[in-house]
């Protein structure tokens, strides 16, 4: 079946039941009509027309008056001049009508209820649950079927049918695991509210690449330490040496940009509050905005997010958007491996990596000057062999250790010892603008040392 779109589909007692009496009209799930493809309004306007035509009908008041079909508007309960109280059966009624707004009138000639016809626009995966509020504040609903939507949602009720006026604001999502999430305000196609027409929303989704995990691998590591807080005053965070503003602190937990992306994407389809340690009160997850996007391999953060314990090696491709909705960027941090064979692994063991011939004078390796190189966090490269491979970090644009400028590639020496296991050892390498620098140390082992 599909959505009907013709009267003749219609068929009286069969899809649709007129209740003169009791001034109701039905759909029902039968014949040609398909609950889930519902079917226009257009279509039940004109098999109405149809049957007043006849001398059954017209000792009654026509139910309904059409407005404009291009841009859904309709009414129930007047013909455009009188009222009768004519209205839907039930919502599962209202659940069927499709392409249009309504305005539900009684008797008085005032308006009880109103329905916008909120129509999505795009494809989204087969078996997606959309879903919307009609406040920033207010909890998720779905919409009443899965798939792309197409429905009368209420906006306005009088005090005997909940007493609300909802038609100043509108959003629709789809958060599908497994897919780039989708969300439309009113203003994506010009409206500035809703009411008895249809209003369209973008809504599209497409597979996601990037997502690195199932939903049941967010209980483990490095998962359950991915979090997001949110406040109310600006939380300071420093970039290239400069105090930035941002609200929003997604806690990294050491993953991997992959890792730290496929966690929140999983939070921001909960229906519960991922606050999880910020002043800014409770937040339900599905109705937050999208807080990450990846362009390519480079991830690109929401107006005001930042990300606290990325790894270094990740560093640098990651934008954040501060809270002036400025870019900021890392500088650039080249990082490495440095390697060491057997005879250098182990307690007693020490390593150190200098520049090999810095600008200045006497600070050459081999003279008493000689410097440390230090890592992207101030720490001199240095310390215990405790494994037969340790990762470095280097800050290559900001680092001016020994009169060197920013930006440059650095000679620097290696050196290592492990007495009675392995031979003072010393070789060469450069510090280049590269994630992947490999230095080694090779020792003879010392079977002199006593």
């Amino acid at each position: 079946m599909a959505k009907i779109t013709s009267k003749a589909s219609l068929n009286v007692d069969t899809e649709i039941v007129i209740d003169e009496p009791g001034r109701t009209i039905r759909l029902v799930e039968a014949g040609n009509l398909v609950a889930k493809d519902g079917v226009t309004l257009q279509a039940v306007y004109s098999k109405l027309v149809d049957l007043w035509a006849t001398a059954s009908y017209q000792d009654s008041p026509f139910p309904m008056y059409a407005i404009d079909a291009l841009s859904g508007q309709y009414a129930i309960g007047t013909d455009g001049a009188t009222y009768s109280a004519w209205t839907w059966y039930d919502d599962t009624t209202r659940n069927m009508l499709r392409d249009g707004g309504w305005s539900e009138y009684n008797g008085s000639s005032a308006i009880v209820q109103q329905f916008a016809g909120f129509i999505g626009l795009g494809t989204i995966n087969s078996g997606a649950q959309p879903y919307y509020h009609l406040a920033s504040t207010d909890s998720p609903t779905n919409f009443p079927f899965t798939d792309q939507f197409n429905a009368g949602i209420k906006v306005y009720g009088d005090a005997s049918h909940g007493n609300f006026d909802k038609r100043t604001y509108a959003k629709a999502f789809c958060r599908e695991y497994g897919k780039k999430y989708a969300s439309s305000v009113l203003a994506d196609t010009g409206a500035t509210a809703t009411g008895a027409n249809k209003q369209n929303f973008l809504i599209a989704n497409s597979d996601d690449l990037k997502i690195a995990a199932a939903d049941g691998a967010m209980s483990g590591a490095p998962y359950s330490g991915i979090t997001v807080s949110y406040y109310t005053a600006n939380q300071t965070r420093s970039i290239g040496g400069v105090s930035r503003n941002f609200k929003i602190i997604i806690e990294g937990n050491g993953g991997t940009l992959e890792q730290i992306y496929t966690k929140v994407q999983y939070l921001l389809r909960q229906a519960t509050n991922i606050n999880a340690s910020g002043d800014a009160g409770s937040k339900i997850g599905k109705i937050q905005s999208d807080l990450l996007t990846f362009v390519g391999d480079t991830l690109v953060t929401a107006q005001s997010v930042y990300i606290d314990n990325i790894l270094a090696a990740d560093s640098n491709r990651v934008e954040f958007y501060d809270d002036s909705n400025t870019k900021r960027v890392n500088p650039y941090t080249a990082a490495g491996t440095i390697s060491f064979n057997a005879p250098l692994v182990g307690a007693g063991s020490s390593y150190r990596l200098f520049f090999t011939s810095p600008p200045g004078a006497s600070n050459d390796y081999g003279e008493a000057g000689a410097i440390t190189v230090n890592d992207a966090g101030g720490t001199p490269i240095a310390g215990t062999i405790g494994a037969s491979s340790i990762a470095f970090t280097y800050d290559y644009d900001g680092n001016v250790q020994g009169g060197y400028g920013g930006g440059t590639d650095r000679p620097v020496t290696l050196v290592g010892i492990r007495p009675g296991y392995g031979k003072f050892v010393a070789a060469t390498g450069t510090l280049t603008r590269s994630k992947t620098i490999a230095l080694s140390l090779v020792a003879e082992v010392d079977r002199v040392y006593a």
